[in-house]
């Protein structure tokens, strides 16, 4: 599969057509959004460029990790017939955009109803490799850290703590068969460096996962989750999102023992990045 079908550019310009492409996914533009403590201190929010939520719609059309259980949604109650709607809903627990605990790979791991709040906020990193898939024949290539350390030169140092995601695109497929087609992800070496090293708090995509298709022991997911980290899947609208400054949040319903749940992912956005930042090492 070429990436080329998608027409998009590898970066999103800081400029007026940043500002309409927000317009477009939905974003509030120009609404300074903020959220301060009741009393006047302790906790505060602010989100200069609003809000962007950066999940797939959930139905039944959803696509589906090979084997998973399909989504159903019955309607079992309507306003005409009872004056309210209810719906039934089946489905995995790793459908759709949804977010993995240790638990998933690991045994004796924590489960979604076992994390802390400050498991589901994280400053976000975007590493994105759309330009790179147009250019290769290798489109289920592994995240180095070579990949990674060339993105800080840019972009600056990775933050304790943060949300790391790699865009591939992706997205634009989700209820297609093209979102089976190859895909990449993070290396598990890669994913082992940014946690001793950068003291990650998850890794991420747009993808079904985090691991490259050419990962048939999936490296990169049992990595982060071995460590006591979260691997956040099947993201979308990262085109709201900017390559750093941003602040993502991703709770999960508590499900007793579950190895992952379902989730809309807030994303808090920042201040425009003016291309400088820290090479601190």
């Amino acid at each position: 599969m070429r990436i080329s079908k998608l027409k998009a550019s590898s970066t999103m310009a800081m400029t007026a057509g940043f500002v309409v492409a927000l317009a477009v996914t939905g974003v509030a533009v120009g609404t300074n959004f903020k959220v301060t403590g009741g009393d006047g201190g302790g906790a505060k929010m602010e989100c200069p460029r609003g809000l962007a939520l950066l999940g797939h719609v959930f139905d039944e059309n959803a696509s589906i990790f090979p084997g998973d259980p399909a989504p159903t949604i019955t309607v079992v109650a309507t306003i005409e017939a009872n004056g309210f709607l209810v719906e039934e809903v089946k489905t995995g627990t790793h459908t759709g955009t949804h977010l993995d605990s240790p638990g998933h790979f690991i045994t004796g791991g924590r489960t979604v109803d076992q994390l802390n709040g400050t498991d589901v906020v994280w400053p976000l990193y975007v590493i994105d490799v759309r330009q790179r898939m147009a250019a290769s024949a290798d489109d289920g290539f592994q995240l180095s850290i070579a990949d990674i350390r060339a993105y800080e030169r840019i972009n600056g140092k990775i933050k304790n703590g943060s949300m790391v995601v790699i865009r591939t695109g992706f997205d634009a497929f989700f209820r297609t068969p093209a979102f089976l087609d190859v895909a990449p992800g993070f290396s598990g070496v890669a994913v082992q460096w940014l946690v001793d090293q950068r003291n990650v708090g998850g890794i991420g995509s747009d993808t079904f996962g985090p691991d490259a298709t050419s990962d048939a022991d999936f490296s990169a997911t049992f990595t982060i989750l071995n460590n006591n980290r979260v691997a956040l899947t099947t993201l979308n609208n990262l085109e709201a999102v900017q390559v750093k400054g941003d602040i993502l949040m991703a709770p999960t319903v508590a499900l007793r023992n579950g190895s992952g749940f379902q989730t809309n992912p807030l994303a808090c956005l920042g201040r425009i990045e003016n291309g400088n930042h820290d090479n601190d090492e």
